[in-house]
C-alpha cells in the first residue's frame, strides 16, 4: 500500500510546517491554554523525530500533529499570563518592560511595545510573558530602554495582552553602551537629515532603515490608501539591495567572501532596524536563499514560503494576527508565487513581459493578495493603487542608493552631500506627489466596515481560478504522458533494417 512507501524527509518537514500555521491560526481562534507544560513541547519534538525517522507516508499525520502540538505549547504560556493579567483590568498598577520596537508617533504621542514584562506587586515584581501596548509623551524614548509606568490596565487586543493608554511614566533607564546598532543609526539618520529636509527625510529614513517614526503621518496614511504601506518596512527588498551590493563587491575574491559579507550585511541591517515580524521574515528567506545558492540548491517558491512562515510562528505564534507580518507574507507571496503564475497564464511558456507589463503583473499580484487585508484592518482602499504602485516603486530602489549615498557623503566627503540631498529630494518629492494624486481621487474610494471576516471572500475568485487552471494543467500532464507510454511500445517492436 502507498502510505507504507518511504518518502523524502523534505515532505515531512513540509507538513510539519504547515501544522505549525495550522496551530497558529487554531490557537489565535479558541485561545487554548492546556498545553503550558514544557513536556507538550518535548513530545511535539519527539513526535517529529519519529515521523523523520520512520519516513512513510503513514507518518505525515503525525508529522503534521506534531506542528500543531509545537504551536500550542508555545502559545499557551501567553494565555495564562493574559488570563492573570486579566484580574488587574480596570485597576491602576505599576508594570515594568522593554521597548521592543521603535516608538511609532501618532498625533502628537508615541506608541510602545513592551516587553519582558514585570508587574510591581506588594510582595515582589512578578514577571509576565507576551506585550504590552502603551502610549507616551517622551519622544526621548527609544528601542531597548528599559520603562515603569503606572495607569489604568486595559484589555489587550491583536498580539497584546493588555493596553495602558494614559500611563504615568515614572522611570527610565537607559543600559550602557546599550543598543550599539540603534546608536549607529540615529548618527546616520542625523547627516542625512542634515541635507534632506522633512517631509522627505522621512520617507528616505523609511526606505533605507526602516525607520517608520520620521515619516509625515499624512504621507502615512495616503501610502495606506494607496496600498502602499509596505513600501516603508523594512523587508526583504531593503535586504535584497543590501546583499546585492554586498555579494557584487566581494564575490570577486571568492565565493565564501560572497555568502559572509551578504549574511554579514543581513545581521547588520536587522540589527539596526530591529527584529520586526517583517525582517525576521526577510532575514531567513535572505539567509535560507543565500546557503542554498552557497550549496548549489534550490528550493520551490511555495515551500520557501511555508517553511519561513512557520520559523517565524514557531518565534511568535501571534504574528498571524499581526498586520505587518500578513503584508510581508503576503507581498512575498504574490512575488514569488502569484506573479509568475499570472505570466504565464498571460504570456505561455516561451514569452517574457517587457519592464513595464512585468512590474504592473507584480503591482497587481501584490494587490490582489493584499487589498482583503487591508480592507479588513483599515476599511478602504482606492481601486486605482495599482498604477501607483507602477508609478513609485521602480523609484524606490532608486531613493534609497541616493539616500544611502547622502549619508556616506556627509560624513567623508560632505561637498557632494548637497548635490545628492537636492537629487534624492527631487525623487522623494515625485513619489509624494504621484501618492497624493491618487489618493485625492476619491470617486475610486471603496470603503467598508473593517474588522469584517468576510471581507476574505474576495479571495474566493482568485482561488477558484488558481485551482481549475492547477486541474487543468494536471490533466494536460496525464494526456501527453499517456500518448506517450501508447507510442513507446509501437517504437519497441519496430524491428531494424536488415542490412544487404
Amino acid at each position: 500500500m502507498k502510505i507504507f512507501k518511504s518518502l523524502h524527509a523534505s515532505l515531512l518537514l513540509l507538513t510539519f510546517s504547515l501544522g505549525i500555521i495550522a496551530g497558529s491560526i487554531i490557537v489565535c481562534i479558541f485561545r487554548i491554554s492546556f498545553f503550558v507544560s514544557p513536556l507538550w513541547l518535548f513530545l511535539a519534538i519527539a513526535l517529529l523525530i519519529l515521523s523523520l525517522a520512520i519516513s512513510r507516508y503513514i507518518m505525515l499525520p503525525l508529522a503534521l500533529f506534531a506542528g500543531i502540538l509545537l504551536t500550542f505549547s508555545r502559545a499557551s504560556p501567553d494565555f495564562i499570563s493574559q488570563d492573570y493579567i486579566n484580574q488587574f483590568i480596570g485597576q491602576n498598577i505599576t508594570i515594568s518592560g522593554t521597548i521592543s520596537k521603535d516608538p511609532d508617533e501618532n498625533n502628537g504621542k508615541y506608541n510602545l511595545n513592551l516587553s519582558d514584562l514585570e508587574i510591581n506587586l506588594p510582595d515582589g515584581a512578578q514577571p509576565v510573558s507576551g506585550h504590552l501596548f502603551t502610549q507616551a509623551n517622551n519622544k526621548t524614548l527609544q528601542r531597548s530602554d528599559r520603562i515603569t509606568i503606572s495607569g489604568e490596565l486595559s484589555s489587550g487586543f491583536g498580539s497584546y495582552i493588555a493596553t495602558i493608554y494614559r500611563p504615568e511614566l515614572k522611570e527610565i533607564s537607559r543600559p550602557e553602551p546599550g543598543d550599539v546598532f540603534l546608536k549607529i543609526r540615529n548618527f546616520f539618520a542625523e547627516k542625512i537629515k542634515a541635507y534632506i529636509p522633512a517631509p522627505e527625510s522621512g520617507l528616505a529614513l523609511g526606505y533605507l532603515l526602516g525607520q517608520k517614526s520620521g515619516v509625515d503621518k499624512t504621507i502615512k496614511e495616503t501610502l495606506q490608501l494607496i496600498g502602499l504601506t509596505h513600501i516603508i518596512v523594512a523587508s526583504g527588498a531593503h535586504l535584497s539591495t543590501l546583499t546585492g551590493f554586498a555579494r557584487k563587491i566581494f564575490g570577486r575574491l571568492s565565493r565564501f567572501a560572497s555568502l559572509l559579507s551578504a549574511i554579514s550585511a543581513t545581521l547588520f541591517f536587522i540589527g539596526i532596524t530591529g527584529l520586526s515580524p517583517s525582517m525576521l521574515r526577510a532575514g531567513l528567506v535572505t539567509g535560507l536563499s543565500l546557503l542554498l545558492w552557497y550549496v548549489g540548491r534550490e528550493i520551490r517558491p511555495l515551500r520557501l514560503i511555508i517553511l519561513v512562515a512557520s520559523a517565524t510562528l514557531i518565534y511568535n505564534p501571534f504574528y498571524v494576527t499581526d498586520l505587518a507580518w500578513l503584508l510581508s507574507f503576503l507581498s512575498f507571496s504574490a512575488i514569488l508565487v502569484l506573479a509568475p503564475f499570472l505570466t504565464k497564464f498571460l504570456y505561455g511558456k516561451d514569452r517574457n513581459p517587457n519592464f513595464v507589463f512585468a512590474t504592473l503583473i507584480s503591482s497587481a499580484s501584490a494587490g490582489l493578495l493584499t487589498i482583503p487585508v487591508l480592507l479588513f484592518y483599515f476599511g478602504q482602499i482606492s481601486l486605482i493603487s495599482i498604477f501607483a504602485n507602477l508609478l513609485i516603486l521602480p523609484t524606490v530602489s532608486i531613493a534609497m542608493g541616493l539616500t544611502f549615498l547622502t549619508g556616506i557623503s556627509a560624513i567623508i566627503f560632505p561637498v557632494l552631500a548637497a548635490p545628492l540631498g537636492c537629487a534624492t529630494q527631487f525623487i522623494l518629492d515625485y513619489q509624494i506627489n504621484v501618492a497624493n494624486f491618487f489618493g485625492e481621487q476619491k470617486s475610486f474610494l471603496v470603503s467598508m466596515d473593517a474588522n469584517n471576516p468576510l471581507i476574505f471572500l474576495l479571495y474566493l475568485p482568485l482561488i477558484v481560478v488558481i485551482f481549475t487552471t492547477f486541474i487543468f494543467s494536471q490533466l494536460k500532464k496525464q494526456k501527453a504522458k499517456k500518448i506517450i507510454e501508447n507510442k513507446t511500445p509501437m517504437l519497441a517492436d519496430k524491428s531494424p533494417p536488415m542490412l544487404i
